[in-house]
């Protein structure tokens, strides 16, 4: 019997929370309705417990009789495009749901975004609101209403909005298999996930189905994202958001003739992208951080007259901040400066 949904889960190092994603997994309410998931773990070089904490999943599901069938292949490091490239080889269901393995599940979440599909042939991406977790599985308020986004753009035909942020938390992903290889075959290195992007490379898949195919949104929070020490890439922002602009200039040279969207509107959103993060930073007063994303911006020359002020600003003393940030809170004002 063929598989409904395949389940793309990367890991490395996670034995601390790959047992929460997996048994969102196996709770999936679509289970105890007749739909049959594939789920592929692959393991890129992990040296903790990871293995150990998945096996006694191996035992259960691993022989594919029932509903629910997991698979563990384990590789040199190599990286997450490796991985998520391996892990789709291994699978063929017609759609497809990606899980990093420190995210995890609402019940519902793949049942709804599977009547949606079934509804409207025009989408081939469904996501969701998420709301973000800490290490020990509480809900936070990092990042507005914990995360919540109920009022995303990016729906329809979305490409321009997906182009100008990626505002598409991908563990809530679940996309139709023909686009992701749609978009493979329309690539010289012809892969889901670009080797060049070792971060950013979810980014790149998004915009590469934007282009193909409509988008669909579900505003409630369906997917967990987890806030830890060990997140990785994303704990250095300037690399991470150096990747994102990347993307972003890549894909208008590639694509640009055929959607519309000239080089210069891609360097234009990378450079917003840019300053909207470094300005971020200042005004959390990370300052160093906001010096690196003011010289990643001259180095991928998208600087201007906004990031030289900006440069100017982050080379004063910390401290002097402070003194002014004390102050304005005393007078009850605003600190943007």
């Amino acid at each position: 019997m063929p598989y409904d949904v395949s389940v793309i889960i990367p890991t490395f190092n996670r034995a601390a929370y790959i047992a929460t994603a997996l048994d969102s997994v196996i709770g999936q309410t679509i289970l105890s309705e007749g739909a049959r998931i594939e789920a592929a773990i692959v393991d890129d070089g992990s040296t903790d417990d990871t293995a150990q904490v998945v096996a006694p999943y191996l035992e259960r599901y691993a022989d594919g009789h029932g509903p629910l069938r997991l698979t563990y292949t384990r590789l040199e490091k190599q990286g997450v495009v490796t991985a998520r490239n391996t892990a789709l080889a291994r699978t063929n269901a017609p759609l497809v749901a990606f899980l990093d393995s420190d995210d995890y599940w609402a019940p519902a979440k793949l049942e709804k975004q599977i009547v949606i599909l079934a509804r409207d042939e025009s989408v081939g991406v469904v996501h969701t609101s998420f709301l973000y977790v800490n290490q020990d599985g509480f809900i936070t308020g990092q990042g507005g209403e914990g995360g919540e986004r109920p009022d995303n753009p990016v729906v329809g035909r979305c490409l321009r909005p997906l182009l100008g942020e990626d505002l598409v938390i991908f563990s809530s992903v679940l996309i139709r298999r023909e686009v992701i290889n749609a978009a493979a075959r329309a690539e010289t290195h012809g892969l889901p996930f670009d080797p060049r992007w070792t971060n950013a490379q979810d980014y790149d898949l998004l915009l590469r189905a934007a282009r193909l195919t409509g988008y669909a949104y579900l505003a409630q929070p369906l997917t967990f994202y987890r806030l830890h020490d060990a997140h990785g890439a994303m704990g250095n922002l300037p690399r991470a958001f150096g990747f994102h602009a990347r993307v972003q200039m890549d894909f208008t040279r590639r694509w640009g003739k055929e959607t519309g969207i000239t080089e210069d509107e891609g360097r234009a959103q990378a450079r917003e992208f840019l300053l909207g993060r470094a300005r971020g930073q200042f005004w959390q007063r990370h300052l160093e951080t906001a010096r690196q994303l003011c010289a990643l911006a001259e180095e991928l020359g998208l600087t201007d007259e906004r990031f030289a002020k900006l440069a100017r600003q982050t080379a004063r003393p910390l401290w002097l901040y402070r003194i002014k940030d004390t102050v304005d809170r005393l007078l009850g004002k605003g600190s943007r400066s």
